[in-house]
């Protein structure tokens, strides 16, 4: 069992998967993004024209949420998906363009040949997949690697890189889900907040357009203010001060850029949660010493690796030989603080939809009346 178990090495993708394994907040997201299109269907916004849909997908991730979006939607003239990501395990080195209506290739030729090629990340195969089994009418869809927050993001997203201003405010849906954190690794992240939202604003929402953001609110005793704590070490203590709150938590960062632009912005929040096993409470005494990790139970090692995605980026023994507050012994004692209660970390994860200020009334009365279609089809829909 120990062999499972890297302990001078991290890896982000193992440990997403062991927090994704027992967290229901992706579902939660994709099944109130999927109910929020399906509105936005009935009343024709944004899902109209004769046109493929043009989408941006910003820290796509490995594309199973995007497919989840859109899974089950009906729009005939099908969808073209741009992604930008960070992680080159997503993206690949390279990036990866398919465009179905003017590449000679098959789908299938070039699924094929993607699961024989690794240095094709892990988005591309997701979105050909979708392609081939017609998940999501999935016309086009291109992938770059790069920084969409500090960088060019019209140049990300746009397939001529030569001719990146016809593209500009061209997109109707704009996606920005549980990335905004990853700002907190700059040096003036509330600059780069800024930079990042009136990038979206000023050079890629479509006027009728929408931008979706789903993020998790730095709320006392939640998984996003440990990883506040532990991974970007912003706040010193997992109860955070209003003034944090409003610095540094992304749904306070949203409302008051609206504000100050003026923008449209409406907002729905719902709750969800992490499950850890026993083990973590049973044998903990093991899992503060790395030494003794060849004893741990399955369900320990699994733990282990929500913790690992807690503290992102920092090995285990790197952890272990931090003897500081931040180190693994003082960690853990915060993690059982909030497990020990119901077996879970809490969170709440804040959806906004904003508004290009071009917008027209027309186009703002039909989102405000969708998002409360939303919190009603929510409040009666449940998953544990």
């Amino acid at each position: 069992m120990a062999s499972r178990l890297d302990i001078h090495n991290y890896d982000y993708h193992q440990a997403l998967l062991a927090f994704e394994s027992t967290s229901n907040d992706g579902q939660l997201v994709i099944t109130a993004i999927q109910q929020l299109f399906n509105t936005f269907m009935q009343a024709a916004i944004v899902f109209q024209g004769q046109q493929p849909l043009k989408i941006a997908e910003i820290a796509c991730g490995a594309g199973h949420r995007t497919v989840g979006y859109f899974k089950d939607i009906q729009f005939a003239p099908g969808l073209d998906v741009r992604g930008a990501d960070l992680n080159a395990q997503y993206t690949g080195q390279n990036g990866y363009t398919f465009d179905s209506s003017k590449d000679n290739a098959t789908v299938s030729s070039r699924l094929l040949a993607a699961d024989q090629d690794n240095q094709i990340g892990l988005t591309a195969r997701t979105f050909l997949q979708a392609m081939v089994s017609q998940t999501i009418p999935l016309n086009s869809f291109s992938i770059q690697r790069g920084n969409a927050f500090t960088g060019n993001l019209l140049n990300l997203l746009s397939r001529d890189k030569n001719n990146q201003l016809s593209e500009k405010n061209s997109f109707p849906i704009v996606l920005m889900c549980h990335c905004l954190y990853y700002i907190m690794y700059e040096k003036e992240p509330e600059k780069v907040f800024q930079k990042c939202l009136n990038n979206v604003i000023t050079d890629i929402l479509a006027d009728n357009g929408v931008a979706i953001f789903c993020h998790s609110a730095l709320i006392a005793n939640t998984h996003i203010t440990l990883e506040y704590k532990y991974t970007y070490q912003s706040i010193k203590d997992i109860q955070p001060t209003l003034q944090e709150y409003q610095k540094y938590s992304p749904d306070s960062v949203i409302k008051n850029f609206c504000q100050q632009q003026n923008l449209p912005c409406y907002s729905y929040q719902f709750q969800s949660r992490v499950r850890y096993s026993q083990a973590i409470i049973d044998q903990q005494h093991i899992i503060r010493d790395i030494s003794r990790y060849d004893e741990l139970s399955d369900d320990a090692i699994d733990d282990i690796g929500r913790l690992s995605f807690i503290a992102r980026h920092r090995s285990l023994k790197e952890l272990y030989l931090d003897k500081t507050e931040l180190g693994l012994n003082n960690f853990l004692d915060e993690v059982l603080s909030i497990v020990k209660n119901n077996g879970t970390i809490p969170e709440t994860t804040v959806l906004q939809v904003v508004l290009s200020p071009k917008a027209s009334s027309q186009m703002r009365d039909a989102v405000e009346s969708a998002m409360q279609q939303l919190k009603q089809i929510m409040s009666n829909h449940s998953l544990d």
